[in-house]
């Protein structure tokens, strides 16, 4: 015996031998004999079955759509998406009076995409977008442009759907000719910059965006976007921290020469002229590449060190030289020589060489002023072919060899020596003179010596208390009259 147990929400079909014999609703069955049977569940809506079983259903069972290609159904159970259709044959049971189909053409938006649709479409067949305000696109299907999107939230259907999408913001865009198409002419504009021309897209009077030749197209939906167009030849604008930040360091050229400089301006490599202090701004094209070089006119010194020289009486000695100059001419002063510090040095170098050689050591540091004046002699002049001017040049140190040093010192001390000698001797005939004059003068004053012992024994009788005396009676028979005060005339 054959039991069969169909449920409310199922139906079958006993097949035998290869051949549909009844159709099953719900409830419970039996059979003799054993037969094929084909169940169906009817909350899976759609259902797929071979030829012969299909043959054997009432025919108000079930309904047969036919979805061409290019369309697609959505089959719905109390208004909720349950099932997603491809083009193609399917078979829906109708016992559900709340079941209905909606076939809709891949070229139409998906109805509003509520969960339970999101779940019944394939991820590979729904594309869903949100366009931002700052946004606009095109949907793009098979390749080629169906339909421009405006800020909103879409959905669409197929396989082959793609979206291009622009950003406001960057206020320029590319886009192919098939897509330039489609868009609304008042969302955008097209300029076409020539070779000698640049533009600027400023939003809100900001700059925003630096424009090189050729065709561009710019955003128009935001009224407060602005296009200035410069030409390369003209003067650069002002250049601000805005500008500055866009517009690439290749394009223009920006130098600032201060109080203490000059500006050497040069179009291509040609010098052209001499730039003032403050701000100065060019257009750098092809045609014109601009170059501009500053120069230090400030007062620099050149130290010329350890310079290793030998004198006309072979005495090797080496010296310190120090310069002081200024560029004149800014123009010769960079164009005579690639480095004029270097130039100056050697001309300084090769003049004290030349001085020193003709000269002895004697004379060499007895006569520093010369040396001073013969530098200046010969370093001036070339100075000036350099563009410079020279302040001041002259010897900083001279610096002996240690055995040249100890001698020249023995020699100054034996030369101080014999003037000390000069100057002792001399003093001594002095005081001679003096005491020889002294002593006549006594002579022929004898109250003059009295005065003169007195005053001697005046200044004794202050730095000591007593006086000890040591001579003879005779000597104590003439002092003892002068102490009683009864001396003879």
């Amino acid at each position: 015996m054959f039991h069969v147990h169909i449920h409310i929400n199922e139906r079958a079909v006993l097949v035998r031998n290869g051949v549909a014999e009844r159709a099953l609703g719900p409830g419970r069955y039996t059979f003799w004999k054993r037969y094929d049977l084909f169940k169906w569940n009817l909350d899976d809506v759609v259902f797929h079955t071979l030829p012969a079983v299909l043959a054997g259903m009432p025919p108000d069972w079930y309904e047969t759509v036919h979805l061409a290609p290019g369309q697609y159904g959505i089959v719905l159970r109390d208004e909720r998406a349950v099932k997603f259709l491809r083009p193609g044959i399917h078979r829906l049971w109708k016992l559900d009076g709340d079941i209905r189909l909606r076939v809709l053409a891949e070229t139409e938006p998906l109805p509003q995409i509520t969960d339970e649709l999101r779940k019944v479409i394939p991820a590979d067949e729904l594309l869903e977008t949100t366009v931002d305000l700052n946004q606009r696109a095109v949907l793009l299907r098979d390749g080629k442009p169906e339909r421009v999107l405006e800020p909103g939230h879409y959905a669409f259907w197929g396989k082959q759907n793609k979206l291009v999408t622009w950003k406001l913001d960057e206020l320029a865009f590319w886009a192919q000719p098939e897509v330039l198409a489609i868009l609304p002419p008042a969302w955008f504009t097209t300029i076409t910059l020539a070779p000698m021309e640049r533009a600027v897209l400023f939003r809100d009077d900001k700059p925003m965006k630096f424009l090189r030749p050729g065709i561009h197209r710019v955003w128009t939906i935001d009224p407060n976007v602005a296009i200035r167009v410069y030409n390369v030849t003209d003067a650069a604008p002002e250049m601000t921290d805005e500008l500055r930040a866009i517009i690439p360091a290749t394009e223009i050229v920006e130098a600032q020469v201060r109080q203490f400089e000059k500006g050497l301006k040069y179009v291509q490599g040609r010098f052209e002229g001499i730039l003032e202090p403050g701000r100065h701004a060019y257009w750098n094209h092809p045609n014109a590449r601009i170059a501009v070089q500053v120069l230090d006119t400030r007062v620099q010194q050149l130290k010329i060190e350890g310079q290793e020289l030998m004198t006309r009486d072979k005495v090797t000695l080496r010296l310190t030289l120090t310069a002081e100059y200024a560029p004149a001419d800014a123009p010769t002063t960079v164009h005579a020589v690639a480095d004029v510090k270097d130039a100056l040095y050697l001309a300084v170098q090769l003049a004290a060489r030349e001085f020193v050689a003709g000269v002895t050591l004697d004379e060499l540091l007895e006569g520093r002023d010369t040396l001073t004046r013969y530098l200046e002699a010969q370093v001036m002049p070339r100075a000036e072919a350099f563009g410079v001017r020279l302040h001041r040049v002259g010897v900083k140190d001279v610096i002996l060899p240690g055995e040249m040093k100890t001698l020249l010192n023995k020699v100054i001390e034996a030369e101080k020596a014999a003037a000390a000698n000069v100057i002792l001797r001399r003093e001594d005939a002095a005081a001679t003179r003096n005491m020889a004059q002294t002593a006549k003068v006594i002579a022929e004053n004898p109250v003059l010596m009295r005065l003169k012992e007195l005053e001697t024994m005046k200044d004794i009788a202050e730095k000591i208390d007593e006086i000890k005396l040591v001579m003879g009676a005779d000597g104590l028979a003439k002092i003892l009259p002068l102490a009683n005060g009864k001396a003879d005339n």
